[in-house]
């Protein structure tokens, strides 16, 4: 059985299907567009994920950069403390009493070769063979 389609009839199979290839496209580009707007939170996520695994990271460096102030005193306070030195704690300043250029020099040895950064420091002249140093330790 041959059944001929009249021309109304293809026309009107042709228009399904074009109205068919447009439903698929436009269920193709949704699919896309979900998937782009998933993507678009997944890197969102990701990023605020980033930035505070960054801030935790800064804080710590902060954290341990103040842990290294204070033992940077610590350090030259017990250091002061082994060569017999006197000394006076004001605030996180340290005031040394010296008799002699030597001592100084030893001092900014220890000071160099302990690699600790200094804020300030002041030395006075009291009387000739006596010498006030007064230092502070970055904070």
């Amino acid at each position: 059985m041959n059944y001929k389609l009249t021309s109304r009839e293809r026309s009107l199979i042709k228009l399904m299907g074009i109205l068919f290839l447009l439903f698929i496209i436009y269920l193709v580009e949704l699919r896309i567009f979900n998937s782009l707007q998933n993507s678009r939170e997944s890197l969102t996520t990701q990023v605020e994920s980033f930035n505070d695994k960054k801030q935790q990271h800064s804080q710590h460096d902060a954290y341990e950069s103040n842990s290294n102030i204070q033992s940077a005193t610590s350090e030259f306070t017990k250091y002061l403390t082994e060569k017999n030195y006197t000394y006076d704690n004001n605030n996180g300043v340290l005031d040394i009493k010296m008799l002699s250029e030597t001592n100084l020099f030893d001092l900014f040895e220890f000071i160099y070769n302990k690699n600790l950064n200094i804020n300030f420091v002041n030395m006075s002249l009291v009387s000739e063979n006596n010498i006030t140093l007064s230092i502070n330790f970055d904070t």
